[in-house]
Formats: C-alpha cells, structure tokens, sequence
C-alpha cells in the first residue's frame, strides 16, 4: 500500500472515532509524523494505520483508545517505536513464541558444544567422552540466555537510536553517550539471583548422562526447530 493511501485510510478511520478517541489519536499522530519516533515515513504511516483499526475496532465494543494504549499517547508510541527498531515481539503469541525461541537456540547450541568435546577424544585416538549434565545447569543456561538477548537489545538497540538522533542534531558535535546505571544495575542483580538460584537447585535437581551421540541428536532436533519452528515470521 501507497502512502497516500495509507493515509486516506488513516483518514478514514479517524473520522469514525469519538471525541475523546479522536483527540487520543491526534496526538500519536503528531507524535509519529513530527519525526519525534525517528521511523521512516512510510513505516510511521503504518504504524498509524494500524493503531487506527485498533481504535476503531475497540470503540465499538465501548474500549476507549486510552484503556487500550494506557493514559500517555506519546509513551505508547515511543516505546513502539522502540520496540519496531529492536524488533520485539508485542502480541501475546509473538512474544511467546519470542522468549521460547531464545532458550531453545542456546540450549541447541550447547548440546553442539557437548557432542564436539565428546567427539574430541575419540578423534585422537582415546574413548568417546560421555558427559554429566545437572538439570538445573540447563535451566540456568535458559534463563541467562533470554536475559543476555534482553540485555544486548535493549542497549545496543537504544544506544543506536540515540546515536542516530544525536547525529542528526548535532552535525557538528557529537554529544556523550549516556548510560543507565541503574537499568544495568537491575539487569546484574537479576543475573546474581538466577545463578545463586541456579545453584540452589543444583542441589536437589537430577542430572543426566549424554553420549556425543545423544548430543548430536538433540543438537540436530533444535536445529530443526530453529528452521521449521521459529525460523518462520509471524504476520504482523
């Protein structure tokens, strides 16, 4: 679709909302086409597009826009557009699907690792290498792995952004880059409470013995899934 016609649409659209959503939706609009969300024209457009249906179609089932998007136009779609240039999931399938796919792309590779090491020895000439796995290992591994991604998305994908504004409004001088002390602060606390987590159901979780055979197959299995499964994107 064109952006004319996206706009025409969005046009539309507005004209069926009440008052009070009309005026909700003039101000993510202003937010958007005012370049405030550093997305392209065509992208902002849909964007708009698409926040209009949703309006509508919530108007009639008596859902106001701000019940829908929460009081502040402009936060919601500032962390949309956050969410857009980071890629991140927002319905609740997508984000499901999103978080599965982090831990099982982790766990595939390091049973990858595991049948490498085990193949290692018999390459040399010794016996195939089995190796012992604690259950709670694993689990530890899927939950730092999603917050690692967590981490790495949201500051390098901010740090970007605000490298590209910050570029576009200073030409001339480039101004330093500030760091959130305090959202890194809380991103450590929560790794330090998953490993003493992690240990503590050390203690009490079985653990198990794989064969690089072993190793391959469920390494073979994830790879599979990465492609078949989570390899597919969702419409949005």
């Amino acid at each position: 679709m064109y952006i004319h016609e996206m706009i025409q649409e969005t046009k539309a659209l507005r004209e069926q909302m009440d008052p009070a959503n009309e005026a909700y939706f003039g101000e993510m609009v202003m937010y958007i086409r005012s370049g405030a969300s550093s997305l392209t024209e065509a992208k902002g457009e849909e964007v708009l597009l698409g926040l209009a249906k949703q309006i509508v179609k919530n108007q009639s089932k008596g859902i106001s826009a701000k019940q829908l998007f929460g009081p502040d136009a402009a936060a919601y779609c500032e962390q949309l557009a956050d969410d857009i240039h980071m890629r991140k999931p927002r319905s609740t399938k997508d984000k499901i699907k999103y978080y599965t796919m982090i831990p099982w792309v982790a766990l595939t590779w390091v049973f990858f690792i595991y049948m490498i090491t085990g193949f290692f020895s018999k390459w040399f000439g010794g016996e195939l290498e089995y190796t012992l796995i604690s259950s709670s290992t694993l689990l530890l591994i899927a939950v730092l792995s999603i917050v690692l991604v967590e981490l790495v998305t949201r500051f390098l994908g901010q740090g970007s952004k605000k490298q590209e504004e910050e570029s576009a409004e200073t030409a001339d001088a480039a101004a330093p880059h500030k760091i959130n002390l305090k959202s890194i602060a809380t991103y450590v606390v929560v790794v330090v409470v998953v490993v003493a987590v992690g240990l503590l159901l050390g203690r009490i979780m079985p653990s198990f013995t794989v064969s690089p055979w072993d190793s391959l197959i469920i390494f073979l299995i994830g790879l599979a899934g990465q492609i078949f499964i989570f390899g597919r994107r969702s419409k949005s």
